[in-house]
């Protein structure tokens, strides 16, 4: 009997569905000498929105963490995921430059690509797959999970046929929802490796609805052998299963699986560490979730949401937003919740909800796919939505015309500026105001140490207790008295 194999989730989707993308690049090499010993056969590195996040929010060059952890973790390939149709979710970016991002992954250390079309369409993604090929990259191709009446075992075995044309080295079933239950995986992952005739199979989802891990299991009776999970203080929630939990229930079903469990321990406590001083939240087990059924929003996504709404102080609304995003998405015909049609519809429902009015404004996201320029959907778009599309002054600039190919010699004439690849492609994704302060900041911090940050956490919530007028902090090397006279003295 094969042995179950780990691609470890911890640093792209762990990092996007719990902390919103916030680690660093100095919290992730201190946990890189343990990933490279753990025995993981891929690590899930990082996708286009963290490339973004890094250089906008943590003055990084996304490029560079990529060569740094790449030169500490050899034992197994850093992953990214990615569109296979577009290098930006809101602003087509296609052709040529898909190749130039594939060579620049290739030889900053990435060696897996995992893309996907959000609509399941394959044929789509066969110039992204020989772009990955020719720069020597391992390819993944994403099979994505939805739950609808249209959406049957049969539809899911034909996409992985279609996918097998494209030459993957693998193929994996991405169900970024949580909506996969055990009785459907009994039936619906037998159909898709009958489908991919011994091709190689990965199963990934998330336990937005509690049922993840259940389903992992049963996947694992059925003969798939490799597996998405985080370590366990960035799994569970939105996020993938916890490695060491999985790791547990599968030795009780008596597959081995070849891992550090010191190793991955450690990497566990180190996460737990930086949550504890960063005040990050830690992955916990959730209840089952009818309503994501419904709404269907990846957990990624809502992270981010809750994010966004907080800084707009009306984090209140968010259950508002979720019902709405459930009327928007049934409006465009039911799209596959993933990205960037997960990010188009709930940005919609958002403004919608903002706004006290339907679709008073309506985003070029949403326009351009009621207009099909995001490819073939199961379902047409609402016929009155569909009139209120038409009607927009700004329909009509967004109307006809074939989507633009560039180059990065393209790019080159439009920046005007003897630039590397690397920075050229930064500025495909951010703005010169951020790519220029993520320069002037420097280089990337390397070192990290969760030391003192706790004690410091701790002192800070103590002083927010309205009641104490007095707070003594006794340690065998450090001293502290506080004493409220309206505000705390030291």
């Amino acid at each position: 009997m094969s042995e179950i194999r780990i691609v470890d989730t911890t640093l792209r989707d762990g990092n996007a569905s719990l902390w919103g993308e916030k680690m660093t690049t100095a919290m992730m090499l201190e946990a890189a000498p343990l990933m490279n010993r753990a025995g993981f056969s891929a690590l899930d590195a990082t996708a286009v929105s963290h490339f973004e996040y890094a250089v906008r929010y943590l003055r990084e060059d996304p490029w560079e963490r990529m060569r740094l952890l790449s030169k500490i973790i050899t034992a197994a390939p850093l992953g990214m995921m990615m569109l296979g149709t577009s290098l930006n979710l809101f602003r087509t970016i296609m052709g040529p430059i898909m190749g130039t991002w594939m060579q620049r992954m290739k030889a900053n250390g990435i060696g897996r690509v995992q893309i996907m079309e959000s609509s399941n369409n394959m044929a789509d993604l066969a110039e992204a797959a020989r772009y990955a090929k020719e720069a020597g990259l391992e390819l993944g191709v994403a099979l994505i999970y939805t739950h609808s009446e249209v959406h049957t075992d049969e539809y899911f075995a034909q996409r992985a046929r279609d996918a097998l044309r494209l030459g993957p080295d693998m193929v994996y079933l991405k169900d970024p929802g949580g909506l996969l239950t055990p009785d459907r995986t009994r039936t619906l992952v037998p159909a898709i490796m009958r489908a991919l005739d011994g091709c190689a199979f990965e199963f990934h989802s998330h336990c937005t609805t509690g049922l993840a891990p259940l389903c992992y299991l049963e996947a694992a009776k059925l003969g798939v052998r490799t597996f998405h999970t985080a370590a366990s203080p960035l799994a569970n929630g939105p996020s993938q299963p916890a490695t060491e939990t999985f790791l547990a229930n599968t030795r009780h079903l008596g597959l081995p699986c070849e891992v550090d469990l010191p190793a991955i321990e450690a990497i566990a406590a180190h996460f737990r560490d930086v949550a504890n001083a960063e005040r990050l939240p830690l992955g916990v087990p959730v209840e089952y979730d009818a309503f994501q059924f419904e709404h269907q929003v990846p957990g990624g996504v809502i992270s981010n949401l809750k994010r966004q709404l907080g800084q707009l102080g009306v984090a209140h609304r968010l259950d508002e937003i979720l019902e709405e995003t459930v009327r928007v998405r049934k409006q465009l015909g039911y799209p596959i919740m993933v990205t960037p049609f997960s990010q188009f519809v709930v940005t919609q429902a958002t403004v919608n909800v903002i706004q006290n009015e339907r679709y008073r404004t309506i985003s070029d996201e949403v326009i351009r796919f009621a207009l099909g320029q995001f490819g073939k959907q199961v379902r047409p778009v609402d016929a009155n939505l569909l009139d209120r599309i038409h009607s927009l002054p700004r329909t009509k600039d967004l109307v006809g015309g074939e989507r633009p190919r560039t180059s990065i010699d393209d790019l080159r004439r439009q920046v005007g500026a003897a630039m590397s690849d690397d920075d050229l492609l930064l500025l495909a994704l951010v703005s010169q105001e951020d790519f220029s302060a993520m320069r002037a900041a420097g280089p990337i911090k390397t070192r990290y140490s969760a030391a003192g940050k706790p004690l410091a956490a701790f002192i800070g919530e103590l002083v927010k207790q309205k009641n104490a007028s007095f707070i003594s902090v006794q340690r065998e090397d450090f001293s502290l008295v506080l004493r409220r006279n309206g505000a705390y003295n030291l």
